[in-house]
């Protein structure tokens, strides 16, 4: 797997804190990566009107790629999630008639590594909601739409601070989670070739 060396600087730096459970090496080892995406979706942040049509197509990208790329058995409660997601945002492409690009999955990323970006990116649509209201966008799309996943954000966060920081298991679910938020970074890269947003 190619990462960023950006990236391998931050997680170097991070695993000198030497974090005392798998959920605090994962926020610590992936922050780099996060950051990184953070900053390709930032033009939708600054104007997302501008940058909706092509903010769905690369969260319909991204979450498609990431639903191929997971391991079997599936965590129940982000594949519950991540099924009203997708199917949301099918709606909402084809109501809007946004061409979808296709990103090449992954393969075998751990479920653990799954639920943490399936669940966890529902914190971060709660904030894109707000600021697509603030900004007066008149048809909220259903992709941001409240979905209840508070327990289940609870329940993978008490797993994952009951398991080791170290070890096969949390190596695998660290390098899961940085290889789906590359599917991200593909998902946008291949949006802006398409429709030059997110720029």
């Amino acid at each position: 797997m190619n990462q960023n060396p950006n990236w391998q600087q931050a997680r170097q730096s991070a695993q000198s804190v030497a974090p005392n459970n798998l959920l605090a090496r994962l926020r610590a080892d992936t922050r780099g990566a996060h950051e990184a995406l953070d900053q390709a979706f930032a033009p939708f942040q600054a104007d997302p009107a501008a940058h909706l049509r092509s903010f769905l197509a690369a969260q319909m990208a991204g979450l498609t790629a990431l639903s191929s790329s997971a391991r079997l058995p599936h965590n129940t409660a982000s594949l519950s999630l991540l099924s009203e997601m997708l199917d949301r945002l099918a709606q909402d492409c084809q109501q809007m008639a946004i061409p979808v690009p296709v990103v090449r999955p992954r393969s075998g990323l751990h479920p653990l590594a799954v639920a943490y970006l399936v669940i966890g990116s529902r914190l971060g649509t709660e904030v894109l909601r707000r600021t697509l209201v603030a900004s007066g966008t008149e048809r909220i799309p259903l992709y941001f739409a409240p979905q209840d996943y508070k327990a289940a954000w609870q329940g993978l966060c008490a797993e994952l601070s009951a398991q080791s920081a170290a070890g096969p298991l949390a190596d695998d679910v660290c390098d899961g989670v940085i290889a789906g938020f590359e599917l991200f970074h593909s998902a946008a890269r291949l949006t802006r070739e398409t429709t030059g947003k997110l720029t």
